[in-house]
């Protein structure tokens, strides 16, 4: 079972909010912070904290309003500003994970493209954040936390979270490709980018039905990793342009990422249909009944 904090029907909702959120935040404060962790390990860290945290944001954006909405942005900037050596982290695992079915390129041409893609990234974090950068950031967050700490989560009603959590399940939902062998690089980013809104949303439900939750959260989970993959082998593609690095390679390049995205996109199809079954309404009655049940066994209703 998850051991972040969580909604949890034996403990009262404003509690349990307010706690998801300051674990959030003192997550991302503590490994941006962390001088255990080695810068790039730091930033994958941090951003992925950033993005579980922006997603609750998301959740409690209609009740708080622009409070919530600036939060989320001011959240966005900082991961945008940390995006760059982590690219060229993602198009080398693009470059290991196209290595066993790219037939055309060679070993050596491997160990070439991935010598330069090291190397620009080795550049990348030398002149990207340093250990005062990390601070600031980590001092940021501090920030972040003081002004939660005041927000009335006493006000907040289940109901509102469960519509936030169907609103975004109803976009995830609407961004899935209809067509997805026709689906452009942005679509399906966009597509991504709401499947790991509800993948996080989806965790903060576990304790309501912790076997079967976990299996939504596993799924959606796969549906970003495939979708993941798809979008880093596009960053390597477009290493590949006209005048790129790694453009001396295009011609064998190009047929090998594609054969591997159609793999991933294949997957990810078979892995979103399940996912994402359920009419939006289904989806919010299902969370309210097991929100519903489970307070009501709290309180002796059984």
């Amino acid at each position: 079972m998850n051991k972040r904090p969580a909604l949890r029907p034996d403990t009262p909702l404003d509690q349990a909010l307010a706690a998801v959120a300051r674990g959030m935040l003192t997550d991302a404060r503590d490994v941006i912070s962390d001088p255990a962790l080695q810068t790039d390990a730091a930033i994958h860290d941090f951003r992925k904290a950033v993005k579980r945290w922006r997603s609750f944001l998301r959740l409690v954006e209609p009740h708080f309003g622009e409070g919530a909405a600036n939060l989320r942005k001011t959240a966005r900037d900082t991961a945008r500003k940390l995006a760059g050596a982590r690219d060229l982290k993602s198009t080398l695992d693009a470059v290991d994970d196209l290595r066993e079915s790219a037939y055309e390129l060679n070993d050596r041409s491997f160990d070439t493209i991935r010598t330069r893609i090291a190397a620009m990234q080795s550049a990348a974090e030398k002149s990207g954040i340093g250990a005062g950068d990390r601070a600031q950031i980590a001092q940021d967050v501090s920030g972040w936390l003081t002004t939660i700490s005041l927000w009335p989560f006493k006000s907040v009603r289940f109901d509102e979270i469960s519509d936030s959590l169907t609103n975004g399940y109803r976009r995830a939902r609407a961004a899935m490709p209809e067509n997805w062998r026709e689906a452009n690089d942005e679509e399906l980013h966009e597509f991504r980018r709401r499947t790991i809104d509800h993948r996080y949303q989806l965790e903060l439900l576990e304790p309501l039905w912790p076997r079967m939750a976990k299996i939504w959260v596993d799924e959606a989970q796969r549906l970003r990793d495939a979708l993941g993959q798809h979008r880093d082998l596009a960053l390597l593609q477009a290493m590949a342009g006209p005048h790129q690095p790694l453009a001396r390679f295009r011609s064998k390049l190009l047929p090998a990422i594609a054969r591997r995205q159609e793999a991933h996109l294949s997957r990810a199809a078979k892995i979103a249909a399940r996912v994402f079954a359920e009419k939006p309404r289904a989806f919010q009655n299902r969370i309210e009944e097991l929100w519903r049940a489970g307070t009501d066994k709290e309180n002796g209703k059984e």
